[in-house]
């Protein structure tokens, strides 16, 4: 359930169905089984139980939601699934469940204050609420003790020894990492897998990638409860990308108190539960709102991450001091496009060779991770990047100002991961890129000009360790002949972006006909098109895929003329304004289909 519901309407629906579902049900033993439901719920009502839960706990809120969608079931199956007394009975233990679960928890609930009934409570939150800052609620927590109460309940007992359970020094570490985000934050899940290798709480094996590992973790906190798939709350299928997730309120009071006990991270009395900087208790730092590093320090840090800060003003002393940092995490890491960053002094912007960046460089000989992730005003990077020897993980995915990169990048062996992508300015790529030997992951490669490119698709099939791809034509994309017959080259690969941008008029013909000539690898696994210019399926999308992915373009129709059809488990269709989804089926174009997702307009 959203966390928007109107409390003063929900509870008085929610009776109204069930009340409704009791007239369905005409068996005496049911009809008095929804009447017990409906009691309970009557006496939550009085108590102004649910508004209460709506500033405390949103496991509660979807207990509340489970009830409501089990009653439309029963409604809305009236004449076919709850004929047998059987059905319902099993409908109402599941009721019953439900509404046990909620009495578990609501002596802690109501301790909770009730929220005002006035024109104030509707209004937007302030940046201070939305971080979960509010110094009276904190208060009011305090005052009624209900922190500790909640931390020694017995669920969270159950919880901790869930976390006390996990088999691994790495994952506990990886867990505990989730302490510093803000309450009820949406977090991507790359830049978490990106820092976690950048600390080393996880490594490469002989068999796996040191991102194959991080994905591995990040499903078994999943699947132990302790983060939550935020965009499907209810999934179990293997099926569904996971790419994004959030924590239970609760789970990260215990975390905090882990952490803290650990000395992983420092949390600020000022702001209560929000990260800070103390170098006397641990060596990572946190940025946060209105809570900036001292500048004198930063000797022995070994972490600086960006936690709420929106204007970065790190001057080029102080960089100079993070002599031992192995991750630099000033980028976006929220899932939301829209959180804005931004350089703030003007002043270290115009400085010649990069600005305030020009303070990082060959001193730093441990640093593994650097995100500027949605940074703005950042317009080039600084040669003096090239001195970190042991770079492996550069994020530089959506800083929209970037429109020069250093002119050669092969210095940076160590380099495994290279984010360029939606950074619209870049005209073309740097050289030196077919040298890095250990690089898995290139997005944003961007096709230009032949004198802004002097790396070409082709001269990527070097990279035997490239696993993931993607690629960009933009306006003055040049595709020579035979261009994209080279993918076939890179048997490494796994997974391909393809995204076509607006061309100009005199080289769409070419980037036409050379899109419809690739040969892609033989073992990829998830393909990715993005503004497609051909309106039929081409001969190379027929390829064995498990995932396929087809956004915007001139594609009509994906009839393919052939009895067998694709091997693809998950397809996702959008923004296709042309396609028309006719005879045969879908089902039958793709018979070994288990996740579809389809918008075609926008």
């Amino acid at each position: 359930m959203s966390t928007s519901i109107n409390p003063e309407k929900f509870m008085p629906k929610l009776l109204d169905l069930l009340r409704k579902a009791k007239a369905v049900a005409k068996e005496p033993e049911a009809v008095k089984g929804f009447e017990s439901i409906e009691n309970e719920l009557q006496s939550m009502k009085e108590k102004d139980l649910l508004a209460k839960v709506k500033l405390f706990d949103q496991t509660m809120l979807q207990q509340f939601t489970s009830l409501e969608r089990r009653l439309g079931k029963i409604i809305l199956g009236a004449e076919t699934t709850y004929k047998d007394i059987a059905e319902v009975k099993k409908a109402l233990d599941l009721m019953f469940r439900d509404v046990g679960q909620i009495k578990d928890s609501i002596p802690l609930v109501e301790k909770m204050p009730s929220p005002e009934r006035n024109p104030e409570s509707q209004v937007r939150r302030t940046n201070m609420d939305q971080l979960g800052l509010a110094p009276k609620v904190s208060q009011d927590w305090l005052q009624l003790g209900l922190e500790d109460k909640v931390l020694g309940s017995p669920a969270m007992a159950n919880i901790r020894r869930t976390y006390e359970d996990l088999e691994t020094l790495e994952l506990r570490m990886c867990c505990l990492s989730f302490s510093i985000f803000p309450d009820d934050s949406v977090m991507k899940k790359r830049p978490l897998i990106y820092w976690w290798i950048g600390e080393g709480f996880i490594k490469s094996t002989q068999e796996k990638t040191a991102e194959d590992v991080g994905e591995e973790i990040f499903n078994k906190l999943m699947r132990k409860g302790l983060i939550i798939n935020h965009k499907y709350s209810n999934a179990s299928s293997t099926t569904v990308l996971v790419n994004k997730c959030t924590m239970h309120p609760w789970i990260r009071r215990m975390l905090i108190s882990l952490a803290s006990e650990a000395r992983l991270f420092h949390f600020d009395s000022k702001f209560p539960r929000m990260p800070s900087y103390d170098l006397s208790a641990c060596r990572r730092a946190c940025l946060v709102f209105d809570n900036p590093i001292p500048k004198g320090e930063g000797d022995d840090l070994l972490t600086v991450f960006n936690v709420t800060e929106h204007y970065l003003n790190l001057n080029k002393e102080w960089l100079n001091k993070l002599k031992k940092v192995v991750v630099l995490q000033l980028g976006r890491w929220q899932d939301s496009a829209t959180h804005h960053i931004e350089v703030e002094d003007e002043g270290f912007l115009a400085q010649e060779d990069g600005g305030f960046l020009k303070g990082l460089g060959a001193q730093n000989k441990h640093l593994k991770y650097l995100s500027l992730r949605g940074i703005s005003r950042i317009n080039r990077l600084p040669s003096s990047i090239l001195g970190l020897v042991s770079l492996e993980i550069l994020d530089l995915r959506a800083c929209h100002n970037l429109e020069r990169m250093p002119s050669d990048i092969s210095s940076l062996r160590k380099l495994t991961h290279l984010d360029l992508s939606e950074c619209y300015l870049l005209e073309g790529m740097p050289k030196g890129i077919e040298k890095l030997s250990s690089l898995q992951v290139l997005k944003g490669f961007v096709i230009g000009s032949l004198k802004n490119t002097p790396c070409r698709l082709g001269d990527l099939a070097k990279l035997k360790s490239l696993k993931r791809l993607s690629i960009h034509m933009g306006n003055e994309a040049v595709v020579q002949e035979g261009e994209f017959k080279k993918l076939k080259d890179m048997s490494s690969l796994r997974r391909l972006k393809i995204s076509w941008g607006v061309v100009f008029p005199k080289l769409k013909e070419t980037v036409v006909n050379e899109s419809a000539a690739f040969l892609l690898p033989p073992d990829l696994e998830k393909l990715d098109l993005q503004g497609m210019p051909l309106s039929n399926v081409p001969g190379w999308l027929k390829q064995k895929l498990n995932k396929l992915y087809i956004r915007g373009g001139e594609l009509v129709s994906l009839a393919h003329g052939e009895t067998e059809g694709w091997t693809v488990k998950i397809l996702s269709l959008k923004f296709l304004k042309k396609l028309k989804i006719e005879s045969p089926s879908l089902k039958e174009l793709f018979p070994h289909l288990q996740h579809l997702e389809v918008k075609l307009h926008i």
